[in-house]
């Protein structure tokens, strides 16, 4: 019987007693099955946990660095929305500068150019939507090829431009530019109603309103080549820029210049007033190229 047990003695100390114990074997094995299994899923336990926790802090990091990349692209892609809008710009003035110049061609390169597809913004929303970072992105690249490209022709057309204006320098000298009064446009360039009659007839330049006695500037270098005065349109103004180009100022309260006299841009040449036919005191501008009126606004810049 005692092969099935294991004796074990415990001797304490001199005034205490001596303790036996009795294991049975099998009690024993099952003890030490349970202690080796309790032992083998606690590191097993400890090393899934240790594992857990790396891949925590993994995609903690993860999540950090994706929320990072997604505010650079958001960032970036207002970039190329700004982008865009200053090459709209730079394309209008290019083609008012060519307009002035006379050097309009009969058609815009850039414009033959097939482009399509969502705007920037419309790419954000699509994110926020979708939260689809790859479309963005590829959406970005896309668009950072067709600026590249755009800004290349207008660099060229720039550079051409430049060439051509340097050969004009002095037709541009000549062509009037800039606001010939400070002011509000109260009537434009076209066919209107006419304030004193009510009857429909074209008007051939632009209403500038302001108090009497503003000054009236010339927008380009020129000579004089008429003062006079009528019922209709009170005291005029008539410069002539050479190369068939004249501009006329009506309704002045003063002329400050005389018949023969050179001025450059921005003398003063008049001030605004109310004779002849007027509602109120502005000044009456007009531009003729070889004695058709054209549309002022053409030709302001400033």
């Amino acid at each position: 019987m005692d092969k099935e047990y294991f004796n074990i003695l415990i001797f304490g100390q001199k005034t205490s007693k001596t303790r036996h114990l009795r294991i049975h074997k099998k009690t024993f094995k099952i003890g030490l099955y349970l202690f080796t299994f309790g032992l083998l899923s606690t590191i097993f336990f400890f090393c899934d946990y240790i594992q857990v926790r790396k891949k925590t802090v993994e995609l903690n990091q993860l999540r950090h660095e994706t929320q990072e990349q997604r505010s650079k692209i958001h960032f970036f892609s207002s970039k190329i929305e700004d982008l865009e809008k200053q090459l709209s710009k730079l394309k209008d003035f290019d083609r008012k500068i060519r307009i002035i110049a006379n050097l309009e061609k009969g058609q815009d390169a850039t414009s033959l150019i097939g482009m399509g597809g969502p705007s920037p913004s419309d790419v954000r929303d699509k994110l926020r939507a979708e939260k689809d970072e790859k479309g963005l992105i590829q959406q970005m690249r896309t668009d950072i090829e067709r600026l590249r490209s755009e800004a290349m022709s207008r660099e060229e057309s720039l550079s051409e431009l430049e060439r051509l204006l340097q050969a004009k320098r002095e037709v541009l000298t000549h062509t009037p530019s800039i606001w010939p009064a400070m002011g509000w446009v109260t009537s434009g360039f076209g066919f209107r109603a006419n304030p004193f009659t009510g009857l429909t007839q074209m008007h051939e330049g632009l209403d500038i309103s302001n108090r009497v006695g503003t000054p009236v500037i010339a927008p380009a270098d020129g000579i004089v080549s008429d003062i006079g005065n009528d019922v209709a349109h009170g005291k005029i103004l008539v410069i002539s820029h050479g190369f068939g180009m004249t501009t006329r100022y009506s309704h002045l309260n003063k002329v400050l210049v005389r018949v023969g006299q050179k001025v450059k841009r921005n003398d003063q040449i008049a001030e605004v007033g109310m004779t002849g036919k007027t509602t109120g005191p502005h000044l009456h501008y007009e531009v003729r190229l070889n004695g058709i009126p054209v549309n002022p606004m053409r030709y302001i810049l400033n």
